[in-house]
């Protein structure tokens, strides 16, 4: 950004004093940033849960050994065994090097206790690995002259506005991917709301969303405004301001998908479907055991924000998007999608990212700025390139050294936790291969499942039966303005949470006086590390009160949300 135009946005803040937690407490994760929050983010607690690694020499000019021979067969036979350490069900790998696509596999089974297997070319969904291609998709609409980074979104989106008015006109296309608005991560309001939301809603309502930080000021994810910015490539690429899921649709087909190789890479479950070849999700529930999640699940709530997460590919396809990554905006074939100087515009380093007490540097390293839809970081000061996906059931990662000339694609259907281990793993294993460096990462890992087991350990020894006498005054339907109702239900003597869109047991947790604390979702996919809880309580007018909380499972105090809900009505 110019200057000149920081300087405009800074005076819009100059006067006022922002609070980081404004209407919310703290913040949940459903769609990740990078590979360090998909896995070690959720992980790493305290400063007693570092992560120990090998220092990582200065490889700058250092060219990669050929992941052939021996280091082919370790690779294989690593991820392999760390499928299986892990519990996932299925994962497809391919690695890019000199151009070419050197290794592709799938492993494990596409769902849990059936026979099909996971192959290079099972389709899996990519989550927020999605916002490269919606970042890549835009680069192309600038390149064909009908857009500019520097264009504001309100130009193409008039609806689009944020909680301040003055900062609204100025918000870029650029800005939509940076990640440094101020604008806060909401994943909930996507969530609960996805039997009414559009993206056209979608779009309309991040003006009621808080702002939480100063522009530029730091990192804070917002998959609603990626979303918009997809759609306002979309837009400007010719489609119709009231219909931008198909408008993105289409782009991303004719700009990205196509001119890329991508053929199966889809948007549509339908097309998922047909295809015969699918992974189905996975996820834990409190106790550890790994379940099947219903396809329309994890499905339905990312469609509205398609731009920010809703790709389902293939390791083979996938490849040819890094080989393409790799070839400077070359197809494999030789064919130009996107110059090379607006592609590497979405690679430039922006606002810092901030890592967990006790990440080891080498993965800070790994995840030090956002870009545009991308992570920007190195290994050994080699140039990195990365971004990965969380949805629930689903986790995947795309890593590339533009200067080595290397990639990694990981998609995985086993639970969020686990397989962003497996992803980071595999990762650095690789690295480790193709530079030659001693096996360290992986030993390193021990403390921090130690960690996970114990703290899975405590939390299942403070849950305790439901008090139905306990409960009964706080059986009924509530309300909160932003995520819609939900309902407090008994069945079969089990207190259950219904949204709709989520459903679950609660069980209460105790304190070390027996006195209950709140209740805790039990069911996936969002009983652990990610966790909601309810708590109810008579309020001032002696009516019930409910505060759905989500907590992050990280080290951020300001990743964790609390939603306060009204009593509508009780039930019978």
């Amino acid at each position: 950004m110019d200057a000149t135009r920081f300087d405009r946005i800074a005076r819009v803040f100059a006067d006022r004093k922002l609070s980081r937690r404004q209407a919310i407490t703290r913040g949940g994760a459903a769609l990740a940033a990078g590979a360090l929050v998909a896995g070690l983010g959720q992980t790493v607690r305290s400063q007693d849960a570092t992560l120990q690694a090998s220092p990582v020499p200065d490889l700058t000019g250092v060219s990669p050994l050929s992941l052939a021979d021996e280091r082919l067969v370790a690779f294989d036979a690593y991820v392999a065994a760390k499928l299986a350490e892990l519990h996932i069900p299925g994962a497809s790998v391919a690695v890019v090097q000199g151009g070419e696509v050197v290794f592709l596999n799938g492993y494990g089974a596409r769902e849990l206790g059936r026979p099909e297997p996971v192959t290079p070319d099972t389709l899996l969904r990519i989550g927020s690995v999605t916002k490269s291609f919606s970042a890549l998709l835009t680069a192309a609409v600038v390149d064909a002259g009908r857009l500019r980074w520097e264009t504001p979104l309100v130009e193409l989106l008039p609806t689009f506005a944020v909680a301040d008015p003055e900062l609204t006109p100025l918000l870029t296309v650029a800005d939509a991917f940076c990640a440094c608005t101020g604008l806060p991560r909401r994943d909930f309001e996507l969530i609960f709301n996805d039997r009414e939301l559009t993206p056209e809603l979608l779009v309309a309502g991040i003006a009621q969303l808080p702002l939480t930080a100063s522009y530029g000021e730091k990192f804070q994810y917002s998959n609603q405004l990626v979303a918009a910015g997809g759609y306002a490539a979309a837009v400007a690429n010719g489609g119709a301001p009231d219909g931008l899921g198909d408008a993105y649709a289409i782009a991303l087909r004719e700009r990205v998908l196509n001119p890329i190789g991508m053929p199966r890479s889809t948007l549509t479950l339908t097309d998922v479907l047909a295809s015969g070849d699918y992974a189905a999700p996975h996820a834990e529930d409190i106790a550890g055991a790994v379940h099947r999640l219903p396809l329309m699940e994890d499905d339905s709530w990312i469609v509205p924000a398609a731009p920010a997460g809703a790709l389902w590919s293939s390791a083979r396809e996938m490849a040819r998007y890094v080989q393409t990554q790799l070839g400077r905006g070359l197809n494999p074939d030789g064919a130009r999608v996107v110059s090379a100087a607006n592609l590497e515009r979405t690679w430039q380093p922006g606002v810092a990212l901030s890592a967990p007490p006790g990440t080891p540097p080498e993965v800070v390293a790994l995840n030090e700025r956002y870009a545009l839809g991308w992570v920007a970081g190195s290994y050994g000061r080699q140039r990195v390139v990365q971004h990965s996906g969380a949805t629930y059931g689903f986790v995947s990662l795309v890593t590339f050294l533009p200067d080595a000339d290397v990639g990694l694609v990981v998609l995985t259907n086993g639970p969020g936790m686990a397989s962003g281990l497996l992803a980071v793993t595999v990762q650095f294993r690789l690295l480790e291969l193709v530079f030659d460096r001693p096996t360290a990462f992986d030993a390193g890992l021990k403390p921090l499942l130690a960690v996970a087991t114990e703290e899975r350990a405590d939390l299942l020894a403070q849950l305790d039966d439901v008090d139905l006498a306990a409960v009964a005054p706080y059986i009924g339907r509530y309300a909160n303005p932003a995520l819609g109702e939900f309902t407090l239900v008994l069945r079969e003597g089990r207190l259950i949470f219904d949204a709709g869109e989520l459903r679950s047991e609660l069980r209460p947790r105790v304190d070390s006086a027996g006195a209950t604390t709140d209740y805790r979702m039990v069911d996936p996919p969002m009983a652990f590390p990610q966790a909601l809880t309810v708590t109810v309580a008579d309020g001032p007018d002696g009516r019930p009160q409910a505060v759905l909380m989500v907590l992050a499972g990280n080290a951020d105090a300001d990743a964790d949300l609390a939603y306060p809900y009204d009593f509508v009505e009780p039930l019978t």
